[in-house]
């Protein structure tokens, strides 16, 4: 488990996966947390991330985890590594906050941790993040933790994107 002043960031083993799948009533008893209806905007992929878990357990390092308010005991979304590091010491996060705790930080207090967390690895070099090809929260939120913009890529799903890296 990560922590910070504000937050509780829960690793999501297949146990917590599965109560992911099995609804927030279950959900709720195996975190120890309130869990909102709409936690989430995310839900449609959190079946594959289960999948992967399942055929790679390494990847209960380097994957989902669900993020709790810790002044409310409250689920209030989801974030992670998309895979263990490459070659190159790269690893990228991924993060999302529900509506009702946006503008409060939460999402670079989120950002940070994910970060500080990673560079504990001697085989990480590199943080790297995707946004779409345009200003926005996130962006706002990478700048502020100390990402670059590198470039555009494109991508499978979003078409054009930014490719943000923070360096060790």
């Amino acid at each position: 488990m990560i922590e910070t002043s504000r937050l509780r960031l829960l690793p999501c083993d297949l146990t917590l996966w599965e109560a992911v799948l099995a609804g927030n009533n279950v959900l709720s008893q195996v975190i120890g947390a309130n869990v909102p209806r709409r936690w989430t905007e995310n839900a449609s992929a959190f079946t594959h991330f289960y999948q992967q878990v399942k055929k790679d357990p390494s990847l209960e390092k380097w994957g989902g985890h669900l993020i709790v308010y810790r002044p409310d005991n409250l689920l209030i979304g989801s974030c992670g590594y998309k895979g263990q590091p490459t070659e190159k010491g790269e690893v990228e996060i991924g993060y999302e906050i529900k509506a009702s705790h946006r503008e409060r930080g939460l999402a670079t207090e989120t950002a940070n941790a994910l970060v500080d967390y990673a560079f504990t690895f001697p085989e990480v070099n590199i943080v790297v993040a995707h946004t779409l090809a345009q200003d926005s929260p996130s962006t706002k939120v990478l700048t502020k933790v100390g990402f670059k913009q590198i470039g555009e890529v494109e991508h499978p799903e979003d078409g054009l994107v930014w490719r943000w890296e923070l360096s060790r």
